[in-house]
């Protein structure tokens, strides 16, 4: 279906993005593709369907050239590809009218356009959207909506570049889920990638570096290969990782990419640290992802599972195997979620009963149907699977928490459940449609405080690089300086410690266009300009959103550094185990309401209550999950990193006498 024959592509002339590239891709397979930013990963998928054609080399798509102009109406109907930023590939006011773009333009009858449109909004979760306006969709909303405007062209080739970085959790899963379900029908798949758990589903993975091919196999021969994925700063499956860890303190498996697989060799090496051994634990219910809770290939019920009960799979496992059904691990009493704002210090910004929305007129005849009483339908049941509701007008509802001085504050939510609405309140972007807003004290629903509010919280918004607007990077951060009426000697200093704390060179880029420089520099060219004003709270919205995970470490410790040196951080984050290993305190917010907020300690523990709104947990926490329902009688009161729990897992293993234990294969 895809044959790329020593493909080589340059954009100057002269620096080659891809050069000899070998790769070949057959009808009804399922390819992930990884690499660093830069390495070539969208270069190639545009090759695809022929958005760039070839300077060295061949690629035919489906017997065509891709260099052959006649056949460019007829590749670009075979290949359908999924940008990473939705804001790229939106096209039209109306979400009915975005999806049927694309069939639109192949002429398709409109009777047909009209049911493909319904189908492909139901497989991406948004029955009801349809007359919606795209731009006041959530960033997971509009590429849900780019997604389905493909699919409604029904490619024989679905290319997604990095098409889940803007989903929450559960809207991750879902995607997979569609693939799978769509690979089942014979569609080729082809799937860029920095989320290592996508890749684990894939047939094969192909891993680029600089432009050409640096490894190439199944997921279990390359996912595990921790030496050369660790040189190319790409991550590994968690259960890799961990794999390795259990290694280093003398536990004897073989690093596997599957979690299942890896609790089915420690299950092997010590039965006896696993007291259940002829059962599940169904004190605590099944693992957040649907997924294998141990041996032998049982699976329970999850967030995308089938209707089975935990409990039906212990009695089907047990019957199957003449064994009893008896689970020896006593069920573990967890303490509340905390659902109000507990925390000491000065409060620099408080919200008071605060609700929101965007159209006060509807919002109003809502409530009074609502005080009717609706019946709950089988399409809100369905929509309830990816968290939305296309009736919902209340994008914030009574909302009260204070963000202190000093600390770092994550919020987590699913798509469209009010996050980047909540923190546009931060710095009076936009102003309560009820109760009020304090930013140091101050309502900002006075002008004057409005605009002191803009220069004590600095936001960051997705895409920050798309802030930038200046001829030079100099401009471009010196730009909120001068509007506070600093002199030129004063911003010339902010500009050059602003770089500094990003980790640019003032001398290097400050003449430079912002545009010349490399993603991940243009994302800290914006931050600078944010820190030039000095803000007391830096409020960031997805800042790691895109980035591989060398930048993503980077960008994200600078933050931390920052936070360490006095600044007030707000983030929000679809990554548990980013918000576990950085904040102080997580708010969780769904449907616009403020669902709890606490310690990681004290929300991240709750695992029943975070999958039923599709945020899952942390690696590690979901790990210590999956092993206690395994019947390793785990403490889950406790937050677990990776460390902690390889420790514990290890001292379990030893204490019961593990013998060798083999898995999936792969090599350390």
């Amino acid at each position: 279906m895809i044959d790329s024959s020593n493909l080589g592509f340059t954009y100057d002339g002269q620096t080659f993005a891809l050069r000899d590239v070998n790769v070949h891709v057959n009808a009804g397979e399922f390819v992930c593709i990884l690499g660093g930013n830069g390495s070539g990963k969208s270069t190639f998928a545009k090759h695809i369907n022929a958005l760039l054609a070839p300077d060295e080399g061949s690629m035919t798509v489906d017997g065509s050239d891709t260099r052959d102009q006649q056949a460019l109406y007829l590749i670009r109907s075979t290949a359908g590809m999924v940008f990473q930023n939705p804001d790229d590939q939106l096209v039209a006011s109306l979400v009915e009218d975005d999806v049927a773009f694309g069939p639109e333009n192949l002429g398709i009858e409109p009777s047909e356009i009209a049911a493909r449109v319904t189908r492909s909004l139901a497989e991406v979760g948004l029955m009801g959207f349809e007359k919606h306006e795209t731009h006041a969709l959530s960033g997971g909303q509009k590429q849900r909506v780019a997604i389905a405007g493909v699919l409604a062209m029904e490619p024989k080739i679905l290319i997604l570049d990095e098409a889940s970085s803007m989903l929450d959790p559960r809207g991750r899963k879902g995607l997979i889920r569609v693939c799978r379900e769509l690979h089942e029908t014979g569609l080729t798949i082809v799937m860029i990638t920095h989320f290592m758990e996508e890749a684990a589903e894939a047939d094969r993975v192909i891993v680029l570096e600089e432009g050409h091919v640096a490894l190439e196999g199944t997921p279990g021969e390359v996912l595990v290969r921790t030496d050369v994925l660790a040189r190319l700063n790409l991550e590994v499956p968690f259960a890799c990782d961990f794999s390795v860890q259990l290694q280093d303190l003398g536990v004897d498996v073989v690093p596997c990419v599957h979690e299942s697989a890896l609790i089915e060799q420690l299950r092997k090496a010590a039965p006896a640290a696993f007291p259940c051994a002829d059962g599940y634990t169904v004190a605590d219910s099944a693992t957040d992802d649907g997924g294998v809770l141990a041996a032998n290939g049982v699976e329970a019920a999850g967030v995308d599972g089938d209707a089975r009960t935990a409990d039906g799979a212990v009695a089907e496992h047990a019957e199957r195997e003449g064994t009893p059904a008896v689970c020896t691990v006593a069920p573990q009493k967890l303490p509340p979620l905390p659902r109000t704002s507990v925390a000491s210090g000065t409060p620099l910004i408080e919200f008071d009963h605060v609700s929101y929305t965007y159209d006060a007129a509807m919002a109003k005849r809502q409530q009074k149907a609502l005080k009717r009483g609706k019946a709950v339908t089988d399409v809100q049941a369905e929509r309830a699977k990816w968290g939305n509701d296309p009736d919902e007008l209340w994008a914030v509802r009574d909302v009260s928490f204070a963000v202190m001085e000093g600390e770092f504050l994550g919020i987590a939510g699913h798509t469209g459940s009010g996050k980047s609405t909540l923190i546009q309140h931060m710095n009076a972007l936009v102003r309560p449609t009820m109760g009020r807003v304090l930013v140091d004290g101050k309502d900002i629903a006075d002008k004057a405080a409005a605009a002191q509010a803009r220069s004590l919280v600095g936001v960051v918004f997705q895409y920050p690089e798309h802030q930038l607007f200046a001829a030079t990077v100099f401009d471009d951060v010196a730009f909120g300086p001068r509007n506070m009426g600093l002199s030129e000697d004063e911003v010339r200093a902010r500009v050059e410690e602003s770089l500094s704390q990003v980790g640019l060179s003032f001398d290097d880029v400050q003449e430079k266009s912002p545009f010349e420089l490399s993603g991940g520099q243009q994302r800290r060219v914006a931050f600078a300009g944010v820190l030039a004003m000095r803000p007391r709270v830096l409020v960031l919205d997805e800042p790691a959103a895109g980035l591989d995970p060398a930048a993503r470490r980077d960008f994200l410790g600078m933050i931390s550094d920052l936070h360490k040196q006095g600044l007030t951080v707000v983030m929000v984050s679809h990554s548990m185990d980013d918000l576990a290993r950085l904040t102080d305190r997580v708010l969780i917010m769904k449907e616009g309401e403020m669902f709890c907020v606490g310690t990681p300690a004290e929300v991240f523990i709750h695992a029943d209550e975070l999958n039923a709104i599709g945020l899952g947990q942390p690696c590690p926490q979901r790990m210590a999950r999956k092993l206690r329902d395994a019947g390793m009688p785990l403490d889950m009161s406790v937050l677990y990193d990776e460390a902690s729990l390889a420790h514990e897992v290890a001292a379990r293993m030893a204490a019961a006498g593990s013998a060798p234990a083999g898995g999936e294969g792969g090599a350390r």
